[in-house]
């Protein structure tokens, strides 16, 4: 494969990590919310062992890395876009990581079951999964840049006008 069929695929499989991501921090984080705090403890935990052993969801975190480290021994840090994309994704999985980490190895200790506190680290979580959502966002636009900034920059606008108006409408029809 050459280099821009690599960086084609570290793209693909990055947009596939945020998408996950986005959909964790706005979709699930809004369900873990509702929840009494004991019962987003257990589902926190339950979420946490059902994606670290699914091999779709370990397969899209884990190749990537493997796969830029490839692309960098490979073919260098010459391509700005690609390597300033690579380098947000990586801080930006690094910083989340740091933060969502303690949360998780609290929650999966038995003796912690304070609601006070639970709520805490549900807030906790809340940010860590936000920020890690949008910064991977962020990386894969920048990322796409590398190929052209026109196009990418055609993308995410085209994207927001489609996206807008079906929100509103999701919105307005699922509104109890």
């Amino acid at each position: 494969m050459d280099e821009t069929g690599t960086e084609a695929a570290i793209l693909a499989m990055n947009a596939l990590g945020a998408g996950i991501l986005l959909f964790v921090s706005g979709v699930i984080q809004r369900m873990m919310n509702d929840l009494d705090a004991l019962t987003f403890k257990r589902f926190a935990q339950t979420l946490v062992q059902t994606a670290t052993s699914d091999p779709f969801t370990v397969t899209i975190g884990t190749i990537p890395i493997f796969a830029v480290i490839y692309y960098f021994v490979r073919y260098g840090f010459h391509h700005g876009w690609f390597t300033a994309g690579i380098v947000i994704w990586m801080i930006g999985s690094s910083i989340t990581k740091i933060a969502n980490l303690p949360v998780y190895n609290w929650l999966r200790d038995p003796e912690n079951n304070d609601p006070f506190e639970l709520r805490k680290q549900r807030r906790r979580l809340q940010t860590g999964n936000f920020w890690r959502a949008w910064v991977t966002l962020l990386s894969v636009v920048v990322m796409a840049c590398q190929f052209s900034i026109a196009a990418t920059a055609l993308a995410v606008v085209s994207c927001a006008v489609i996206a807008a108006p079906s929100v509103w409408y999701a919105r307005r029809y699922f509104h109890d």
